[in-house]
């Protein structure tokens, strides 16, 4: 199977582009590392496939409205219970 089929078919199946799953699944590990480590940002955005501590912020500020250091303040140390 082609990229292209496979990206058609995802969509179809999925109703998001690939590039935009894989998106989402590294802010939602890179939010599941903030919130229970104290890993450096660089580590985290690197161990989350942003690549770099700015890029992570980046994607941060424009899905979420908060860098990923203002995220973690917000959310460090609360069990699923507390959410």
């Amino acid at each position: 199977m082609s990229t292209r089929h496979l990206s058609r078919h995802f969509v179809q199946e999925a109703e998001i582009t690939p590039h935009e799953f894989v998106l989402r699944a590294r802010i939602d590990a890179a939010r599941m590392v903030l919130e229970s480590t104290d890993l450096p940002l660089k580590t985290v955005a690197f161990d989350c496939g942003f690549g770099t501590a700015d890029r992570m912020r980046l994607v941060f500020r424009e899905r979420l409205g908060v860098t990923p250091a203002e995220y973690r303040s917000s959310f460090q140390g609360q069990t699923m219970a507390e959410n």
